[in-house]
This record gives structure tokens, sequence and C-alpha cells, in this order.
């Protein structure tokens, strides 16, 4: 076997250079990927948004028909069938939608104007239809299409029922019975739409959450990746460095050397004692500091709780090393931040000392705080949101329930919300339902819950109250302080709700049916002339 020829020296420092450069391009490349994926991922959770909004749409306009539609039969008001045709069309709308869809070859203009019929958004039709097309056979979309379409056989009764009220009030063939009967009829209709809706607003909730979850996954996946190259391309430099170093000289001069290219904070401590021995420039940065300063200082000065500094110590009892311990420390200014600390015992200047590095992932621990509270909380109001509203309702039921209380539901509507949007454009709308929640939040005690549950609804719960007069004080309240002038846009505009009230447990024992009786009652509350409060009374 020939011998093997020795490599030229002078070109080892050239490959190590683009060996260097390759990696910094691949770094680079995963920064542009993951910026292009969050991108992405703003705009499909917006779309998932969207299409939660428009369940809630779908549902309100489905109780307002069965309940037009029911009043139309006591009073024979016209008034009252085209209200029940409006909200229909909303129905119809979002059926067209889904219909065209769901061809072959559909008609993207005809599938965009059913969804403006359901009266969504126009800013958020475009991707509807795209999250709607890509994601169709997603098992929970899938599964919330398929009670989407089940309903159709129940919307398909109730228009068969109007058309048949309808054409007897026309001709004046209504008797009470008949009436009677019909209003049965609807209450059917609207026993079987319910548990759908839920179940459709469920499957799209556990759309959503599980969107969420895989794009987080995927989003730290990234972050790792990008750690990752991070770590690689820092052990190449501080490998270079090291061969760098060691051709000037040994021992201290070099470990310092070492420290200083680290793209870390860098420190080196007396184990038990705390005394800080070295520090590189990043560590300086980091807290703040000289490295005089330092010299001063003690290691616990700088843990934002002592009994972390305890923990610490304990680690090492039984190990040589630590890695990625997360734990909040604090600059020398008092300023806080989160980092995940890596150390090991090492020889320096003739005796053992702990070398720390430390990865400030404040950023990151914001990031997954802030995930966490958008999903559980109102992206416009900062108040809870449908989903954690019905958390927080069901832990009060299970509360009352044990404890033998009582408790309130106040479903708020406001009146002729969609005239202000239309009139003033949605930017003022937004500011609006703002302003509502602020005044509403301080109308109520800091423990009661205040939720919007989408639109121009919101929902108080009132513990532990000891009368309706009590209840009835509240709800004047709220209605008192909604009345005074909102300044949108250079206009003063006013509004008022309507608040319908269900108390456990003389209204219902079960969530839906206390929140569907505080519906109804805030119906009966619009219709009683706006701006008033009404308890939930059995038609």
């Amino acid at each position: 076997m020939a011998p093997t020829q020795p490599q030229d020296p002078a070109h080892r420092p050239h490959q190590r250079g683009q060996r260097l450069i390759l990696i910094a391009w691949l770094f680079m490349a995963l920064v542009g990927g993951t910026l292009g994926f969050a991108y992405y991922s703003m705009g499909l959770l917006s779309s998932a948004r969207a299409f939660v909004g428009g369940e809630s749409l779908w549902s309100k306009a489905q109780r307002e028909a069965i309940y037009s539609l029911s009043r139309y039969a006591s009073t024979r008001d016209e008034r009252d069938y085209q209200a029940y045709t409006s909200a229909l069309a909303v129905i119809l709308g979002d059926r067209q939608f889904r219909l065209e869809l769901e061809k072959p070859e559909p008609d993207m203009q005809i599938s965009r104007s059913g969804l403006l019929q359901g009266q969504n958004h126009p800013d958020d039709i475009d991707g509807m239809v795209s999250l709607f097309r890509n994601f169709r056979h997603v098992e929970e979309i899938d599964r919330a299409v398929s009670l989407w379409a089940e309903a159709d056989r129940s919307i398909d009764h109730m228009r068969i029922v109007g058309e048949r009220l309808h054409t007897a009030v026309q001709m004046n063939a209504l008797d009470e019975v008949s009436a009677l009967d019909i209003q049965e009829e609807l209450h059917q209709v609207n026993l079987q739409l319910g548990p759908l809706a839920d179940a459709f607003s469920y499957a799209l909730g556990e759309a959503s959450r599980r969107t969420r979850s895989v794009l987080l996954w995927t989003m730290f996946s990234a972050a790792t990746l990008l750690a990752a190259a991070a770590l690689v391309f820092s052990r190449r430099l501080v490998r270079d460095s090291e061969r760098l170093q060691q051709a000037l000289q040994e021992g201290e001069r070099q470990m310092q050397q070492l420290l200083q290219v680290a793209p870390f904070p860098m420190l080196i401590t007396e184990e038990h004692s705390g005394a800080i021995i070295y520090v590189n420039q990043r560590a300086e940065e980091q807290f703040k500091i000289s490295s005089e300063e330092f010299k001063r200082a003690c290691a616990k000065d700088f843990y934002c709780r002592i009994e972390d500094r305890v923990v610490w110590l304990e680690r090492f009892a039984s190990h040589d090393s630590v890695e990625d311990w997360e734990v909040e420390l604090k600059d020398f200014e008092g300023g806080s931040f989160w980092a995940l600390v890596s150390a090991q015992r090492i020889h320096y200047q003739g005796r053992q000392y702990l070398l720390s590095a430390l990865n400030n992932i404040e950023q990151r621990k914001r990031a997954q705080d802030a995930l966490h509270h958008r999903a559980y909380h109102d992206d416009l109001t900062g108040l809870p949101n449908r989903a954690m509203c019905m958390d927080a309702l069901r832990r009060i039921l299970s509360k009352s329930e044990r404890k033998s209380d009582v408790f309130s539901i106040l479903f708020i509507d406001l009146d002729h919300f969609k005239q202000v949007n239309d009139s003033l454009g949605h930017e003022a709308g937004d500011q609006l339902l703002q302003l509502v929640a602020q005044r509403i939040r301080a109308c109520v005690r800091s423990g009661d819950l205040v939720a919007r549950l989408g639109g121009d609804e919101f929902i108080v719960a009132i513990e532990e109250h000891h009368d309706f007069a009590e209840l009835h004080d509240i709800a004047d309240k709220i209605l008192h302080t909604l009345e005074p002038v909102y300044m949108l846009c250079g206009h003063g505009i006013h509004v008022t709700a309507s608040i319908g009230i269900s108390t456990y447990p003389q209204d219902g024992t079960d969530l839906q049916q206390l929140l569907t009786h505080a519906d109804n009652a805030m119906y009966q509350a619009k219709n009683s002339g706006r701006n008033h409060a009404s308890f939930f009374t059995p038609i």
C-alpha cells in the first residue's frame, strides 16, 4: 500500500475557514427559514381565529333565527319574520361557502361571497378559504365540517317550518294551537342544533389548539436547530481559538483568551464562598458591571432568590458539572433575566473552581408566556376568551354545587354595534370593544369573572351574591357605566347594552342550560327596548 501523503499545513487554515463559512451559511438559512415559518404561522393562527369567530356568528344567527321565528308564531309581526330571514341568510351564506369548496373545481368567487354573506370580515376571507382547502382532511377539521354538514338537516327543517308558518300567517290560517305546535317544533329543532353547535365549536377549538401546539413545537424545534448550529459554530470558533492560543502561551493567559472569545457570558467562581475570580466581557455586559467591581462582588448577589444558590450548590454535591440549569438572575442595576447555566469544575491558577456559562433565554421565556396568554385571552381586550371563560364557569359551577352556593351569569350584548363598524370602520369598533371591556371590568369585584365570548358579547359571573336586588344593582351599574359618550376616531358615540341574567340553581343546574337561559333573557331585554337588563323567565 502506498503511503498517505501528509496534508500541507498551510492548507489546513483554509479548510477550517471554508468549514466556518459553510456553517455560517447554514445558520443563516436556518434563521431565514424560521422567520418564514413564523410569518406563515401567524397567518395560519389568524385564519383559525377567523373560523372560531365565524362559528360564533353562525351560532348567534341560529339562535336568533329560532327565537325570531318562535316569536313570529306568537306576534304575527312581519318584523320578526324579517329578523328570521336576516339571521337565516348568515347561516346559508356559510353553507354556500362550504358546499362550493367541497366541489372538485370550486368557484372561488361563490365561496367568498358566501363568507361575506355570513358577516365574516373581508380581510379574513382569503385566509379562511386557504385554511379550508389546505387542511380540510385534518382529523379535527374534518370532524368540525361533518358536524357542520349534519346541522344542515335541522336548518332545512327550520326553513320548512318557517315557510309553513309564513304561509299560514299570510293566509290568516294560524290558530293558537297550530302556533303552539310550531313553537314546540322549533324548540325541538333548537335542541337538535344546540349540541351540534357545541360539538362544532369544541372541534374548532381542538383544531385551533392542535395547530398552536404543532406550530409551537415546530418553532421550538427550529430554535433547537438554531441553538445547535450556534453551538457547532461556537465550538468551531473555540477549537480554532484554542489551537491559536497554544502557539502563544500556556496556562492562565490561554484560559482567559479562550473565555474572551466565547459567545456567552462566562465566569470563574469559588464553589462555596461564591467569590468571583474571573469574568469575560460578555458577562460584564450581561451583568452591567466592570471586571474590577466583579472582584468585589459575590455570586449570590446575582440570584433573584437566594434559595436558588443553595440548590445550585446541592447539584455539585454529587456531580462535577451541571448542564442547562434554568434560573432567574439579576444584573448589578437590579434588572432580572432568565438564563440557562452550565458549569463544571476546572483547575485554574493551581486551584479548583467552577467555570460557568450563561445563555440568556429572557426572550424565549417571554415568548412562551405570551403564547400561553394568547391561548386563553382575547387579543383585543385582554379579557379571558371563550375557552378560558368556559373553564372558569365550570369551576364556579362545581364550587357552587359543593358549597350549595348560588351564582349568576350576566350575558351582555352591545346594542347596534354593527352600525359602529359600518359607519366608522372596524378600527373604531375594536377601540369601542376595548373601552367597553374596561368599563365592565370597573363595575364588578376584582375576583368576578369578566370575559369576551366573541364579537360584541361579554360574560360576567357573580358569585355568592345575596339576592336579586344586588344583581339588579350590578346590572344597572353596568348599563349606566356604558352609557357615557365614547370618543372614537374624532366622533362621539353613544352605545348601550342589553343584559340577560340567569341564576344557578333556579334557572338551571348545568352550564349550557344557564348560558342558554342568560342568552334568551338578553334577547328579552332587546325586545323590551334595549339598554335594559332582564332576568330569565320561561316563555
